[in-house]
Order: C-alpha cells, then structure tokens, then sequence
C-alpha cells in the first residue's frame, strides 16, 4: 500500500541521493515465543563477540546482497570514523562516523533504483544514535525524485551517523530497508560489525531472567515476556512537563521482526489517569529489528506537573494485542 506523504514524512526513508543518518545496534540469544516475542522466563539479549558466529540472514559489511530477485545488489561498507569537526553539530561526547552504501543495476537495461531507508544500532540494547544534519543532506533530492542507473552501473549513498564515544568497539548492526520501483514493501538486509575504537568502559550486565511481578505488574527496568521499559525521567518546568524512557524489544526467532510495534499507554497516579497514548511511527521511529537481536527507543512525551513524583503504571501493548503492564515512579 502506497505510503502517505505525512507517513513518508516520519519514516526514515530516502532516495539512493540522499544523505542520510541514523544509528543503534544488538543482538541476543533465546527461544521464540507467540508472534515473534520470546517465551516467559527468557533471558535479556545478551552481546556477543566482535568475532561470534552471525545469526543466519546478518553478513559483514562488503558482502553483495540480491534485491528485487537479483535485479540489484547492495553492498554496505565498513563505517569509517570521520575527523572530528567534519560534520557540524555532532552532539556532545559522540563522534561522526560514514559508511557508504552502494547500488548496483544487474539489468541489461536503465532502472529506477530502489528507495533506501538505513536504520542503524549499537550495543547490547540495540540503540539509536542522533541523525547529524549536513550541508550535503540538505541539498539533497526529495524522497520522490527517482534516481536511474543505468545497465551495469551503480550508485552511492553516503551515510553519516553519530555514536556516543561509549560505543566504540561495540557490535553495530546496520539495517537497509530496499524497496523496488512499483513494490510496497521493502527487502530487509541485515549488515553487523564492530564500531571503530575501543570502549572506554565494559558493557553493564543485563538481567538473565523475569522480573517477578507483583499480581502482574513488573517494575520499569525489567524484561518481561521479551519487552523492557527503563525508568521515567523528567524534565522541565510549569503545568506541563516532558517524560522521557526507553522501550526495548527483543526478537528471539531467526526471522525479522517488523520493528518494535508497541504501543504505550501511559496512566498516573492512584487513580490511573491516562496522561498520553505513544504509538509506534508517529509516537517514535520504527525500524525492523534483525533476527536475535533487540532494539531499543526513546520515547518522550508530556505529563502533568501534579503526577511529577507520584505513580505511573503503563500498559505495553504489542501488535499482536498481547499486554505487559510496568510500574514505576515518575521522575
């Protein structure tokens, strides 16, 4: 089905021109549950080595990948960490890195390459860097133009992406969503290797097992039925204040998951007041997520300046319409 223009507009999709940047990365280990989750009792994802065995559907960055039943082939190219003051307005404590993705037509004849969107994350929990605007980005075709190549040539797309300084040496697992001229839905290709440099710090451990809930509810900061939601900042002043946590989702099974696809209801105080409704694309950024791998985003969102201090319960509510509820205290 055709994308909307305002669909288009939040999803992180561009053509083979443009400039794009984004970041995050992990992976894990366990047995799959219903509708892709893992099974109760499961562990949280786990890190594996730079030199561990790739889960099946995951190659290293160089390898030639079909798209469009061979018509294409794309190729990702190890990041390369860029000279500090390259790009503009990297955020503070984090370095700009590119990686360059390239395209090329297998057919005897001119083509209209495949729109490409790149989702990239880092560490154990699968998260997403800051996308680093550029002067090149800017200046950049619409993800309408079409881009042609002709018979056997290719294109570049040039990446740029910031990590936390705190990722280096960690696994990155690079995800390009293709879509062929006249297809709805992208081919997902799964790229992972090890992030420039060497950490500063070892990864923290991750919980092995469940949070023992109490009469169902599960504290925020524990994995539940392949779903973690971390603890609620909060920020600001005035009436009305912005809330901030994480939601990470696991993909235990050997297939992709189409992303983390939750949705979040977030009720305060005694008397669960719902404060807000987030849901996934327009609440925050949807990607696929590779096979045993977990994803993690950010979500912000506003809340009352009397719930500040008090209570939260926030119901998790999966594609599948399966429900994990979190407790918690905001702020």
């Amino acid at each position: 089905m055709p994308m909307s223009t305002q669909l288009r507009r939040l999803l992180p999709t561009a053509l083979l021109a443009a400039s794009v940047l984004i970041s995050g990365c992990a992976t894990s280990d366990g047995t799959a549950g219903p509708a892709g989750r893992p099974a109760d009792n499961s562990a949280s994802p786990a890190r594996p080595s730079a030199a561990a065995k790739l889960p099946k559907g995951i190659v290293r960055p160089g390898t030639q990948q079909p798209v469009g039943d061979g018509s294409w082939t794309v190729t990702l190219r190890r990041l390369e960490r860029l000279s500090a003051g390259t790009v503009p307005e990297v955020p503070a404590g984090s370095s700009a890195y590119r990686v360059r993705i390239t395209v090329t037509n297998e057919r005897p004849q001119v083509a209209t390459a495949p729109r490409i969107a790149v989702t990239a994350r880092y560490g154990h929990l699968g998260r997403q860097a800051t996308e680093v605007k550029t002067a090149a980005t800017a200046a950049s075709p619409g993800a309408d133009e079409p881009v042609r190549i002709r018979p056997n040539g290719s294109a570049d797309l040039d990446v740029r992406l910031a990590f936390p300084d705190r990722a280096q040496g960690r696994q990155v697992t690079v995800t390009v969503e293709a879509t062929p001229e006249g297809l709805a839905e992208p081919e997902l290709l799964f790229f992972e290797s090890a992030l420039q440099g060497r950490p500063a710090t070892s990864p923290q451990a991750q919980g092995s097992r469940d949070a023992e809930g109490r009469q169902g509810l599960t504290p925020l900061g524990q994995w539940n039925a392949g779903l973690r939601l971390s603890s609620v900042s909060v920020t600001g002043h005035g009436a009305s204040r912005s809330a901030r946590l994480e939601v990470s989702v696991a993909n235990r099974t050997g297939a992709p998951m189409p992303g983390l696809g939750t949705t979040l209801r977030v009720l305060t105080g005694r008397d669960l007041h719902l404060a807000t409704t987030v849901r996934p694309v327009y609440g925050y950024h949807d990607a696929a997520i590779a096979p045993h791998h977990c994803a993690t985003q950010a979500v912000v969102f506003r809340i009352p300046e009397s719930a500040v201090g008090g209570p939260v319960t926030i119901e998790a509510v999966s594609a599948d319409g399966s429900r994990v509820t979190f407790e918690g205290q905001l702020g």
